[in-house]
């Protein structure tokens, strides 16, 4: 029994290791994302009890993760894009009229547009992340400074420096004297280290990257807004030109924006709530569920306690003038903006009228009393009434005996 026993533990212990998964699989699935192979390193060497050589292999696997800066595709994408810029430069100022094939070419353009900005914002989120594991001086600052260049502009400004009241004076500059309060109270108790000079380099590049990363953000950007107005007119007329490229850029295209509902076009672009935010450390002044369109001009016109309202309306005209423009798009048609003007012009009559003051009730006079006795008509409603108040047949008797014993 006993040997039986072992033998079903053998099985066990030979079945145990085949579920795990392989160091393999880990590494390619980590390889994906955001540093995993280096979370694996840094777990391998912790189990080997070599913690000290657990950065230096991080910071290995980091710099052999492929940046998106150094992609063929977008490397070709900028090229076009900065030839077409180019060329409207040496185009006449009067002259507006493009043939099909430069319409067909920008269009390409402004749509591989979108779909690299949606890709430069998860590199510029990954980044992030890099930068936050990276920096050991202050570990605090990730979770007080949820903006990413606003957390790297402070990383750029404290560098290695432990005491970080000797930077109030350079955080002034992108801080708010909250902030700095705040700041200071935690780098007092931080937990965090010197770097080494590897270290230090190693921060200063991705900072470095992130702002190359902003700059061709910026660049694309700036482009599809230039050609907004052409290939959405109604949108640009709605929201204008820079918010529309916003829109495009977090969605990937006019297509994609026109499958998303009016309820959730409300809420692109909505800033993550965290601890930090609600205690006072926001980097922005956004709404907690509003997006892009609380920026507005409509939106912004309205006092703050109409701005909710006024973002439903304008995301529910947003919807429909998108479906326009895309409709117009795909088959053909002329573009124009005539549709985005109605609807903004409808919302600003909207908006004023909900902004008048309620009328002021009429104090009316009282009518004057009339003292004179109706004559009442008799009927079935008159007899009814009567016989409700008039005394019964048996106390009529009654009272008739009583009287007549009295007389």
């Amino acid at each position: 029994m006993a040997d039986a026993l072992l033998d079903d533990l053998d099985d066990l212990s030979d079945v145990e290791p085949e579920e795990e998964p392989s160091y393999e699989d880990r590494a390619e699935a980590g390889s994906s994302g955001d540093g995993g192979s280096s979370h694996d390193a840094a777990m391998c060497d912790g189990i080997n009890g070599t913690s000290s050589s657990a950065d230096g292999n991080a910071a290995a696997s980091t710099k052999q993760r492929p940046r998106l800066l150094d992609d063929t595709s977008l490397k070709s994408h900028l090229s076009s894009v900065r030839a077409v810029k180019s060329g409207d430069d040496q185009k006449p100022s009067a002259s507006d009229v493009t043939t099909k094939e430069e319409d067909e070419h920008q269009h390409v353009l402004i749509l591989a547009s979108n779909k690299h900005l949606v890709s430069l914002g998860h590199e510029i989120h990954r980044a992030h992340l890099e930068l936050c594991r990276q920096y050991h001086p202050f570990p605090e600052l990730e979770k007080l400074l949820t903006e990413t260049f606003q957390y790297r502009a402070a990383i750029e400004i404290i560098q290695n420096e432990m005491n970080v009241t000797k930077s109030n004076e350079e955080l002034n500059e992108i801080l708010t004297s909250n902030q700095i309060i705040t700041i200071s109270v935690a780098g007092s108790t931080t937990s965090g280290r010197r770097l080494t000079d590897d270290e230090l380099k190693a921060v200063n590049a991705t900072c470095l990257y992130l702002d190359q990363l902003k700059s061709t953000q910026t660049e694309l950007t700036t482009f599809v807004e230039s050609r907004m107005e052409r290939w959405a007119p109604s949108v640009c007329a709605l929201i204008g030109p820079s918010l529309a490229a916003q829109l495009l850029a977090s969605t990937g295209g006019l297509a994609e924006l026109t499958r998303i509902p009016a309820c959730n076009l409300q809420l692109l672009g909505k800033n993550k709530s965290t601890s930090a935010s609600r205690g006072g450390m926001a980097t922005q002044t956004r709404a907690q569920h509003a997006g892009y369109l609380i920026e507005c001009e409509l939106v912004q016109s309205t006092p703050n306690y109409l701005k909710m309202k006024a973002v439903k309306a304008v995301a529910g005209k947003l919807a429909l003038a998108a479906r326009t423009d895309h409709v117009n798009v795909e088959s053909g048609r002329k573009r124009t903006a005539a549709v985005g003007r109605k609807f903004h012009e409808e919302l600003r009559v909207k908006f004023g009228k909900w902004e008048e003051p309620d009328k002021a009730q009429v104090v009316k006079a009282l009518p004057k009393p009339d003292l004179s006795t109706k004559k009442r008509r008799g009927g079935r409603r008159i007899r009814r009434l009567k016989e409700e108040t008039e005394m019964m047949k048996h106390e009529a008797g009654r009272q008739a005996r009583i009287l007549g014993r009295i007389w």
